[in-house]
C-alpha cells in the first residue's frame, strides 16, 4: 500500500501557524524522511462491525460499556458501529528514536510525516472497508476525543483483538505503542447489505 503525506498537515504538526509553508530546505528534509519511512513502515489495519445498544450516557458493544455522550450523539442515527485500528508499525517509532538521539529537527519531521502518513492510511483503509460494508459512514471518533476517555482503549483492544492481530501495546496511561497507530469508532447509517 503506497501512502502519501499532506504537506499542510505535516507543517501544522511541526508547529507552522496560519497556513505558513516550510522553506525549500525543510521540504527537502520532509521528502527525505518520507522516503526513509516508506522503506521501513508496515501499514496495516483491522476492523470489525458490531451492533450496539444506546444508553443514557454512552453505548454498549458486546457487553462493554463506552461512556461518552459525545460518542452517543455521534452515533445517534447509526445502525451499527465499526471498531477500527490502523498502524504504520514499529519501524516508524524506531526511526524517530534514532533521530531523537542524533538530530532533534529530523526527529520532529519524522514525527510529523508519520502522523500524516497514518492519517492517509486511515483514509485509504476506510475507503476499502466501504467496499465490504454498505451504508453511509460517519467520521472516525477516537478514544481521547471529547468526553470519551482514553481508558476505553483497554476494552476497545479486547473487542478488536488489537494486540493479538497487530502487535499494538497499551501503556499504563492508555497510549499506544507503536505511536503511529489510530483507533476509532465509525458509525454506519442505513445499511443496505
Amino acid at each position: 500500500m503506497k501512502l502519501n503525506y499532506d504537506l499542510k498537515e505535516v507543517a501544522r504538526y511541526m508547529g507552522y501557524k496560519h497556513g505558513a509553508e516550510p522553506s525549500d530546505i525543510v521540504r527537502e528534509l520532509i521528502e527525505e524522511v518520507y522516503d526513509e519511512l516508506c522503506k521501513v513502515i508496515a501499514p496495516d489495519y483491522i476492523y470489525k462491525e458490531y451492533a450496539f445498544i444506546k444508553t443514557t450516557d454512552g453505548i454498549i458493544i458486546d457487553g462493554y460499556e463506552f461512556k461518552s455522550k459525545k460518542l452517543l450523539n455521534h452515533l445517534k442515527n447509526c445502525d451499527s458501529v465499526i471498531l477500527f485500528c490502523a498502524t504504520l508499525g514499529k519501524a516508524a517509532d524506531r526511526l524517530m528514536e534514532e533521530y531523537s538521539e542524533t538530530d532533534i529537527a529530523m526527529a520532529a519531521i519524522t514525527q510529523a510525516v508519520g502522523g500524516s502518513l497514518v492519517e492517509n492510511l486511515c483514509d485509504i483503509s476506510v475507503e476499502e472497508i466501504k467496499e465490504q460494508i454498505k451504508g453511509e459512514f460517519r467520521p472516525r471518533f477516537s478514544p481521547g476525543y471529547g468526553d470519551l476517555h482514553l481508558s476505553v482503549q483497554k476494552d476497545f483492544f479486547k473487542l478488536l483483538l488489537v494486540n493479538e492481530k497487530l502487535g499494538i501495546e497499551l501503556t499504563e496511561s492508555f497510549m499506544m505503542k507503536p505511536t503511529k497507530t489510530v483507533t476509532a469508532f465509525i458509525g454506519v447509517i442505513n445499511k443496505l447489505n
